[in-house]
């Protein structure tokens, strides 16, 4: 049994369209993404969120300046949109010291409005992104690296001293890790835009890269990428960018401030997505490098679909480097059988603990530390193997369901272990309930019912006949789903009781395998995935309008197709868990592996290696969404 930690894909950082009229934080939102969409993709993933909606708006103005260029059809008319935003900074300020409110048109200044009037944001920085974009007005090329480097200075690294004051973070040492990282991207920025602003017969590389390689500017408004010349030309500009981003790199690991001191410290995490375009600058400069800096070659265009993934980790980890180092790590003492079922403890309780049960009878718990490693703690047996395992919401109690037709409640504290429920046929699942005017242990067993108990009493509180044997089930907050051997989907009410709320009919054709509820971005559980075995997941929503159009499948957990016959080898979908954050999920198959999926997007983000050379049986996420654990055993 394995334990990884992890963080990846946040489908919430993805926007819907939506219908006009916007609000303003939605039309900045959809102006970063259409421009600036790996600045957009970073802003969403900044730590504490209260500082994204900030974050945006700053990035929003950075667009509304930088497109000025293209707007306008002369200098003059340029000049006047620049001096509209220095007078709208200037009346926010002075409303702000006279503490009155003056009308503003702009969605993005009232924005900004906003943003400075919760923050302590420096005035001089937003007139330096101001001043900066005159320099682009009438085209005049840069004359060496030099000019060009004072330029992006002036242009790009005033947005991250905003972004460390939002985040209360500026010293001497993070304005240095800004300057140096603002140099980077804007040198990458220039290398991007080579061929759009060759099309608009503009030409910023600096004149001295293009004398020393005998390269001209009309060259380059031809579009002569390909030539060996100008390939060194591109290399000089990704080489100088390199240089200011291992600066960076060197200037974060020295600054104590940003040190990693634990593996999982919150605050280090919160710092390090500050600097997220470190890894969008390192993506980008790796591609080009593979292509030999040929800017005509179709791929660097392409977005990497692999990028989101590398910032989460870089978010997670600190580095690229330490990401891709992260080892698993094997609990102490697991069981001696394949694991049926693992739970991490509630968000209620402070340390973090891992249970698992097992065919070899028994239920463990470990003690999660913050190096990842574990220490066993416990252990209860049952007289059978145990198949279902769950906290209840405090963390003080564990439940546990077998194959010797008993349900029990284990005493983490008293240490005592006493059966609470029985079926006819052994037990498959079992979940805590907790509502506001009730508590109770709901059971799943092959005897065809679902049984609900209070835990004083000996007889049931509610029992549903079902016409098939359960075969996976969830519940989370005022919902629970069951689904049976028939493939047969009921949907439960919990808030006045258990009770039969909706019966859905499955997408999937094969037996299913496991069952997990998803929630809507207001944490309220509106739908569930399940998993066959035949390599499929169903997504699928309880209330929608358009069931066709909601509800999907994908495969997964499949071998590539071999030639010449085109087959493939299909497994079984053994468990699927939702990342309590993010909403992403995680998918473990008996292929060994596990593979994590952004539903809203419909794609998929990653899928690990073979692990030990057998199934994965099941998965968990911690409740904080840090921890991911999953267990290599036989799957029964």
């Amino acid at each position: 049994m394995i334990i990884r930690s992890i963080r990846y894909a946040s489908s919430s950082s993805i926007t819907k369209k939506i219908e006009k009229p916007v609000d303003d934080y939605t039309y900045c939102i959809n102006s970063v993404r259409k421009a600036d969409y790996e600045n957009f993709l970073c802003t969403g993933l900044l730590r504490p969120s209260l500082i994204q909606r900030p974050a945006m708006a700053i990035r929003a103005l950075n667009v509304e300046l930088a497109l000025i260029r293209d707007q306008v059809s002369n200098t003059q008319i340029g000049q006047m949109r620049l001096q509209f935003w220095r007078e709208t900074i200037d009346s926010i300020y002075s409303s702000l010291n006279e503490n009155t409110n003056k009308k503003i048109n702009h969605p993005v200044a009232r924005e900004i409005n906003l943003s400075i009037k919760y923050n302590q944001l420096s005035k001089l920085w937003f007139h330096r992104l101001i001043k900066s974009r005159e320099i682009t007005l009438n085209d005049m090329p840069f004359s060496d690296i030099e000019q060009l480097e004072n330029y992006l200075e002036q242009s790009i690294t005033p947005t991250y001293y905003l972004l460390l004051e939002l985040a209360k973070q500026r010293t001497l040492s993070t304005d240095h890790i800004a300057s140096h990282l603002g140099r980077s991207q804007g040198l990458i920025n220039i290398v991007r835009g080579i061929p759009y602003n060759a099309h608009k017969r503009r030409c910023l590389i600096p004149l001295s890269y293009l004398n020393e390689h005998k390269v001209s500017q009309q060259d380059i408004i031809n579009g002569q990428f390909s030539n060996e010349q100008f390939r060194q030309v591109i290399y000089q500009l990704c080489n100088r960018s390199c240089f200011h981003l291992q600066k960076t790199i060197e200037l974060f690991e020295q600054d104590k401030i940003f040190q990693k001191q634990s593996l999982f410290s919150s605050s280090t995490n919160s710092t390090r997505s500050l600097f997220l375009p470190i890894i969008v600058i390192y993506d980008y400069l790796k591609r080009i490098k593979n292509i030999d800096f040929d800017l005509t070659n179709k791929h660097i265009n392409e977005r990497n679909p692999w990028l989101i993934w590398n910032l989460y980790k870089y978010k997670m980890f600190g580095s690229t480097t330490a990401a891709a180092t992260q080892k698993d790590v094997e609990v102490a003492q697991p069981p001696d059988d394949a694991i049926s079922c693992m739970k991490f403890s509630p968000a209620s309780v402070p340390q973090t603990y891992l249970i698992a049960s097992s065919w070899a009878n028994d239920i463990r718990c470990w003690e999660i530390q913050a190096n990842g490693q574990s220490v066993a703690k416990a252990m209860q047996k049952h007289d059978a193997p145990i198949l279902s395992c769950c906290w209840s919401e405090d963390g003080s109690k564990v439940f546990t369901a077998g194959c010797d037709k008993t349900a029990k409640m284990w005493d983490l504290q008293a240490n005592t272990f006493v059966q609470i429920a029985a079926h006819d046929q052994p037990i498959r699942t079992i979940h805590y309930i907790q509502r506001p005017t009730y508590s109770c242990v709901m059971t799943g067993g092959w005897d065809r019912t679902v049984k609900f108990w209070d835990m004083r009493q000996a007889q049931p509180l509610k029992q549903l006949a079902l016409n098939e044997r359960v075969y996976a089930a969830d519940v989370l907050g005022p919902m629970a789903v069951i689904t049976t051997a028939d493939r047969a989907l009921q949907v439960y009410s919990l808030d006045q009781g258990p009770t039969e709320y909706k019966k859905m009919e499955s997408l999937l054709k094969y037996q299913h395998r496991c069952i997990s509820i998803f929630t809507d971005k207001s944490r309220n559980p509106n739908g569930f995935a399940v998993g066959s075995i035949e390599g499929r997941v169903a997504i699928m929503y309880v209330d929608t309008a358009n069931p066709s159009a909601d509800n999907f499948t994908f495969k997964c957990h499949r071998s590539t197709p071999a030639a010449p016959a085109n087959t493939q080898d299909i497994f079984s979908v053994n468990d699927i868990a939702f990342h309590p954050v993010h909403g992403t999920l995680a998918t473990v198959g008996s292929d060994g592996r596990y593979s994590f999926w952004d539903k809203d997007e419909r794609t998929k983000l990653k899928t690990s290696d073979v692990i030990n050379d057998q199934p994965v049986a099941c998965c968990s996420f911690d409740a904080r969404g840090q921890l991911f654990a999953y267990a290599s055993s036989y799957d029964w």
